[in-house]
């Protein structure tokens, strides 16, 4: 089996070969997935991404979103390895950010705090996942330390179906998807 950083390292190549164009139309075939899903109908909050170098493109997901006055925050990565979310309600509020990733202005006021009476959905981007749930991020472990007491949320990660592997090896502390989302098919996992 493949190690994390085998995987991480052949998918971002395949990844980086995609075509603007095909990145742009299989993302929008992804977000129409997404926004038709129960978990997207009945969020009351969406933690979104900016996506970054040819990972899933959200913004149709983020203005459907606003449209349907949802509210919508997007992460803000901290120096020591945590992540926080921040309510963003134009694309004009992100800036450059950790590793020229986009990212919210830091106001408390627009903090996302987390609260159990309220359905919250989370997407996620990822380098690599398996159709067992699993995902290989850049290797930082931000999602997996923001999810961790968090578990009520529901974790829906998106990729085109060219960065799903046969098998991701995993650690205990690696959280598990509930829904993976490509352009071609819609995974769903029970959890125990």
């Amino acid at each position: 089996m493949e190690t994390k950083e085998q995987i991480r390292k052949r998918i971002i190549q395949v990844r980086n070969q995609m075509v603007s164009e095909d990145v742009l139309q299989k993302s929008s075939l992804i977000a129409q997935k997404v926004i038709k899903t129960p978990e997207y109908e009945e969020a009351d909050n969406v933690l979104l991404y900016a996506d970054y170098r040819h990972e899933v493109m959200t913004r149709e997901i983020f203005e459907d979103a606003v449209l349907r006055k949802k509210k919508v925050f997007f992460p803000k990565s901290n120096e020591d390895g945590t992540m926080e979310f921040y309510q963003v309600v134009s694309v004009k509020q992100l800036e450059s950010g950790y590793k020229g990733i986009k990212e919210p202005v830091v106001d408390e006021h627009y903090l996302y705090r987390f609260k159990c009476s309220e359905d919250t959905l989370i997407i996620v981007p990822g380098v690599a996942f398996d159709a067992k749930g699993y995902r290989v991020g850049y290797g930082k472990g931000f999602y997996d330390r923001f999810l961790k007491d968090k578990r009520q949320m529901t974790v829906i990660g998106l990729c085109f179906s060219n960065q799903v592997v046969e098998e991701i090896p995993h650690d205990e502390h690696d959280i598990k998807m509930d829904k993976i989302i490509t352009e071609e098919i819609q995974y769903s996992f029970l959890r125990v």
